[in-house]
């Protein structure tokens, strides 16, 4: 008996939209692991593998990092810089099953399958940063566009894990209006409003025991508000240290849910679902060992323990539920950046990125694990005003087990996706510096 056939079609269709809702959350979510919590969002920073960020404050891109730092400025500036995000991912499949419930006992057989190819095409991630003085330089406002947050891959249509994913896609846009104030010769207060957008969509397959497979496309989007505040110390002249916290922000995402089965679609449905975004807490310290050569070093610690679990809201339904799992995390950078002249800057920097993931819940979304980073960058001045800076990273990730399970068409059927995971991330940037 084929048993998607057991059950009438509005009750599949609920239990499919049910299913699909919570893939939104689970691939939206996801986003908050160690490689898509976007940090490239300054190519100065990036050639020092963001070592002493929140305290370095060398150019406009402070505002995101710690907005305390523009009253080290000299003066009225403007960034804007780009990051090419090149990441690379192989999964090899381990055993990846379809299982049919039958009374008299479970049928279990292989998912037949390509590996899917690499799922991510280069990504660019652009931001733009200004800063302006006001009160003899004591006091500045300014404003900050950034991505945060975001993920873009899919796998082949075909591949052994289409039941986890397909395709996945979630963009952020971070809009941040921001101010500092010198209290003193050696202190400097800030903060900022993040005013934040954020849109998913994700598709992936549903088994349905015979036939074609039920494609489900979610998507959902939201507008939210959350705030960072920082302090930037120099207790001798020759070092900083600076201090930022960036508020968790909390999206309800607004999702539509399409089903479709050999082309023709067949149900769409709504609900919403919360996309808790972590909490972030650095501390930096930047000596400056002699006037050319300048050390640092960066410490963050990442909230993900408040994503336990995905809870989907959908009108007259229960709630459905997932757990997650997710641990807190930090991540550990050094780095060095030397003057060789009035127009050239050279700098360097290593960085431990942890990984929130947990075995048993981790996705082929996100196939994240501890990644480990080698940086090195350089500013040219093209004139007092023009400044070219440039960066090149390239993360090495390790290897990530995936086993996870997947509900059906209907309660009789499920799938388990288990895989391990190989990658690694190139990234180019480049940017220009105005100084007014």
């Amino acid at each position: 008996m084929n048993p998607i056939k057991r059950f009438p079609g509005r009750a599949t269709a609920s239990i499919l939209a049910a299913t699909s809702a919570i893939a939104l959350l689970a691939g939206t979510q996801a986003v908050q692991a160690a490689g898509f919590y976007i940090k490239e969002q300054s190519v100065t920073g990036l050639g020092r593998a963001f070592a002493g960020e929140s305290a370095i404050s060398e150019d406009a891109s402070t505002i995101f990092f710690n907005p305390a730092g523009m009253t080290r400025l000299e003066g009225p500036e403007a960034t804007a810089g780009v990051h090419l995000l090149i990441p690379r991912a192989d999964l090899e499949n381990r055993g990846s099953t379809a299982t049919v419930q039958t009374p008299a006992g479970a049928l279990t057989r292989p998912i037949v399958g390509n590996d899917g190819g690499n799922p991510y095409d280069p990504t660019p991630v652009p931001n733009a940063y200004f800063a302006y003085p006001l009160m003899d330089r004591d006091l500045w406002v300014g404003l900050g566009v950034s991505a945060p947050f975001g993920l873009a891959n899919k796998y082949d249509a075909n591949w052994f894990g289409r039941y986890d994913s397909i395709e996945t896609d979630l963009l952020t846009l971070n809009i941040a209006p921001s101010v500092a104030y010198r209290v003193n010769d050696w202190i400097s207060i800030g903060g900022g409003i993040d005013i934040q957008y954020a849109d998913a969509k994700l598709t992936n397959a549903v088994f349905t025991g015979t036939g074609p497979d039920i494609i489900s496309k979610v998507e959902g989007d939201d507008w939210t508000f959350g705030y960072n505040v920082g302090v930037l110390f120099e207790p001798i002249p020759t070092t900083r240290i600076g201090i930022h916290y960036r508020s968790q922000i909390e999206h309800t995402l607004d999702g539509d849910v399409q089903l479709s089965r050999a082309g023709t679609t067949f149900n769409t449905s709504s609900g919403t679902a919360d996309l808790n975004l972590p909490d972030i807490i650095a501390v930096g310290v930047v000596h400056e060992l002699t006037p050319k050569l300048t050390l640092m070093a960066e410490y963050n610690w990442y909230g993900w323990s408040n994503f336990e679990e995905i809870r989907v809201k959908r009108p007259g339904l229960p709630d459905q539920v997932v757990g997650q799992n997710y641990e807190d995390t930090f991540s550990l950078a050094v780095g060095a950046q030397y003057q060789i002249n009035d127009a050239w800057t050279v700098r360097g920097g290593f960085q431990y990125d942890e990984t929130p993931t947990v075995d048993n819940f981790r996705s082929t979304r996100t196939p994240d694990a501890d990644r480990y980073w080698l940086s090195a960058g350089a500013s040219y001045a093209l004139s007092e005003s023009f400044v070219v800076d440039v960066a090149y990273t390239h993360i090495i990730i390790d290897d990530a087990d995936i086993n996870t399970t997947q509900p059906g068409a209907v309660a009789a059927l499920s799938t388990n996706t288990r895989a391990v995971s190989e990658g690694s991330v190139d990234i180019i940037a480049a940017s220009l510096r105005y100084k007014f």
